[in-house]
């Protein structure tokens, strides 16, 4: 019946934007920074946007990636590192980091094992140049047992991190658990971004069934 997928789409819409709208709000109320915010003012970086809304990862690697970068997650880009120096004297109140985007990137050394880097979907070369920096020496594995078993195959500094963030290195694992405001941007920012896709194709379905029922 026309009229009756005329209202399922009508109704699926609804609850898309309601979802859509509870998940914007969510993430505005955890957005970082919030204790930043005087301090930032005060130097002319407010209104800058963390580094987290400009990477996109491979869906359900989002704690791995935050477990590996922790507060670069929410790194503020500035045009030459060297501009940052006089913060030591004003040192933010809480953990920040800055960033440039390097010209190009420097070529793996050791790579032995699926890289974290390769889950990485950016369409900016230097970002990809500047998280495959920081990310060199993070591999992935399924789980805590595959990568115990890999772990031979590391050498100094590097780790081989789970979906769930946990990481192994030779001689350690360390369980991840979310500890901060940051947790869960990630995955909630992909989600909001699925869902105006969803709601937008949705409500085209929606306006051509309204527009049938028109002219039947």
């Amino acid at each position: 019946d026309a009229l009756l997928l005329h209202h399922d789409l009508v109704d699926g819409a609804f609850d898309l934007g309601a979802r859509l709208a509870a998940l914007r709000a969510l993430q505005e109320k955890l957005q970082p920074g919030r204790k930043l915010e005087p301090w930032l003012a005060k130097h002319g970086l407010r209104g800058l946007q963390g580094l987290w809304t400009r990477v996109h990862i491979e869906p359900g690697w989002e704690p791995a990636l935050e477990a590996a970068l922790r507060e670069r997650l929410n790194a503020l880009a500035v045009g030459r590192i060297e501009t940052v120096r006089p913060f030591a004297d004003d040192a933010p109140p809480a953990r920040l980091a800055f960033y440039t985007t390097p010209g190009a990137a420097v070529a793996s050394t050791h790579h032995l094992l699926p890289r974290l880097a390769d889950k990485l979907r950016l369409g900016d070369s230097g970002l990809q140049a500047l998280l495959g920096d920081w990310l060199e020496g993070v591999y992935t594995a399924e789980s805590i047992a595959a990568a115990l078993a890999e772990r031979a195959k590391l050498t100094h500094g590097e780790v081989i991190m789970t979906a769930a963030g946990h990481a192994v290195s030779r001689h350690a694992v360390s369980f991840y658990a979310p500890d901060s405001e940051q947790s869960g941007m990630l995955a909630r920012a992909q989600e909001i971004e699925n869902l105006v896709l969803q709601l937008r194709a949705q409500s085209v379905m929606a306006d051509e069934s309204r527009s049938a029922l028109v002219r039947s």
